[in-house]
């Protein structure tokens, strides 16, 4: 029973060690909700159109919105929804940590050091990922009429966006549509693929 109880306890302790993103989460929508069922398109904006990077990260947000019940639009003229996409890095900044140096071993003049101080720098970077639906016949008549906007902010220690892109999407889209208006800490677990 005793080895059962510490078992348990052990992976209680290393579950909590997960490697995870964390990010800062905000939705808005229009009531009600955005329907589940309804075709999407993807409009890039005219920067974005060649972008190899964009259509990459394109891939990764219609995955996100068929997971969550929408379908991709045989055309774009058929569209029920248009997602527009924004996406970057906002800053860095590094944090400094010193570890004080102690007394060492050994007698003084035979083997006796102090322990030097240590000190370690992080560099954490500022990424973040807007999505936005609009009403597709609204747009295609020149009206931008949002339905919903979501946007994920993270730090992270990896400077590439394209590392943190599938889990910021992930949190993103975490309890869609999620509350209304409000900002919520969401964590996502590091796995081998999002």
């Amino acid at each position: 029973m005793k080895r059962l109880l510490v078992s348990c306890v052990l992976m209680i302790f290393l579950g909590a060690c997960q490697p995870s993103l964390r990010a800062d989460v905000t939705r808005f929508y229009s009531l009600p909700p955005v329907a589940f069922g309804q075709s999407f398109a993807i409009a890039p904006d005219p920067a974005q159109a060649s972008d190899l990077e964009f259509q990459h990260n394109s891939t990764l947000l219609s995955g996100a919105l068929q997971a969550k019940g929408f379908y991709s639009a045989t055309a774009y003229a058929e569209a029920d929804l248009i997602a527009v996409l924004h996406y970057g890095n906002v800053g860095s900044h590094t944090e400094i940590y010193t570890e004080p140096g102690g007394p060492g071993w050994g007698r003084p003049g035979w083997g006796w050091r102090p322990y030097p101080p240590e000190v370690a720098s992080y560099t954490y970077y500022s990424q973040f990922v807007d999505v936005a639906l609009f009403d597709g016949p609204a747009w295609r008549s020149g009206e931008r009429r949002m339905l919903y906007q979501g946007r994920a902010l993270t730090e992270s220690g990896a400077r590439d966006l394209n590392v943190s892109m599938p889990y910021l999407l992930r949190a993103l889209f975490l309890d869609f549509p999620g509350l209304n208006g409000q900002t919520v800490r969401v964590v996502v677990p590091l796995d081998d693929r999002p």
